[in-house]
């Protein structure tokens, strides 16, 4: 079966789409407990072992990687402390030069096994992130590129090479300016580099814009109600930061996509329900990348 925009806003308005009890509606801020950097968690954790960035140096942390060896800045403005890196060259596969960056969160001490043919509920081990909440803070400098500049939060999956395009096995959500092609979509990238993209609906105004901080948060969970759907949430919070640097945790609900298995998205119709071998913080026609705050953990998927 192929997409059908209809037919998934009809799966989202019977409530396949819908947050989860403690998650915030449509409209208004979130509200929940707060984690170790101050942000809040739309839904509970479960027991297994989260990643967050925190005060360590991302340099040096085992379990996060700076693609090409790019080196991060410490940076300050006030009370506020963040990282920054430049992005690097690219040549795409479908044609054109551009600028990329990318950092990528681990679960320590694993190794990627399995691609999205051959997984086994994970990629690499038990441990993989599968229901979870990703959260980076981000700011942006330099857009030149509007054709492609966003930022990608890509989960579930495993590393990108041409030698072997099935470790891919991965699925995003993305964030772009006023101007691109869409301000927000999902991605599916099981065999690397063939892309699907589905083009959302925002909920409220919002688009990435050059040197504003973005608070996002992508949510991923099994629908409770259906092992053969999966939703994916992307929250945005526009203004992030306090005057005292602290996470002011407006996140509202910006876009939603329901995956379905056997529902095709161009390439792909197979449902991305495994835990991934990382998650990747991604950009696209952008020159230079600040991050704050970046963690991911396991959620409780299950309805209150």
């Amino acid at each position: 079966m192929k997409y059908d925009p209809l037919l998934a806003t009809l799966v989202a308005v019977l409530g396949c789409g819908a947050p989860q009890p403690g998650a915030e509606p449509p409209g208004g801020p979130a509200r929940g407990a707060l984690d170790a950097d101050g942000v809040v968690m739309l839904f509970a954790s479960a027991n297994e072992p989260g990643f967050q960035l925190g005060a360590r140096d991302p340099n040096t942390l085992a379990g996060l990687e700076i693609e090409k060896h790019g080196i991060a800045t410490e940076l300050r403005e006030g009370s506020l402390h963040f990282w920054r890196i430049d992005a690097y060259a690219l040549e795409y596969s479908s044609g054109g030069s551009g600028k990329t960056s990318r950092i990528h969160l681990r679960q320590p001490g694993g190794s990627q096994t399995f691609n999205w043919q051959t997984q086994h509920g994970f990629l690499s081990g038990p441990q993989d992130f599968r229901n979870q909440e990703f959260t980076a803070y981000l700011r942006v400098h330099g857009i030149f590129d509007l054709k492609r500049a966003a930022v990608s939060l890509k989960i579930r999956g495993g590393r990108h090479t041409q030698d072997d395009p099935d470790l891919a096995s991965c699925t995003m959500m993305t964030f772009a300016p006023v101007g691109a092609p869409a301000v927000t979509r999902f991605g599916k990238e099981l065999r690397h580099p063939d892309y699907d993209y589905v083009k959302l609906d925002p909920r409220f105004d919002a688009a990435l814009a050059e040197d504003a901080w973005f608070g996002l948060k992508l949510v991923s969970y099994q629908d409770p109600q259906s092992k053969a759907r999966v939703i994916n949430q992307l929250y945005v919070d526009a203004r992030p930061f306090d005057a005292a640097g602290r996470p002011r945790n407006d996140f509202r609900l910006l876009s939603v996509f329901v995956d379905v298995e056997g529902v095709s998205t161009g390439h792909y119709s197979k449902l991305v329900d495994w835990g991934g071998f990382q998650n990747t913080v991604r950009t696209d026609g952008i020159v230079q990348l600040d991050f704050a705050i970046v963690g991911v953990r396991e959620i409780v998927a299950s309805a209150n």
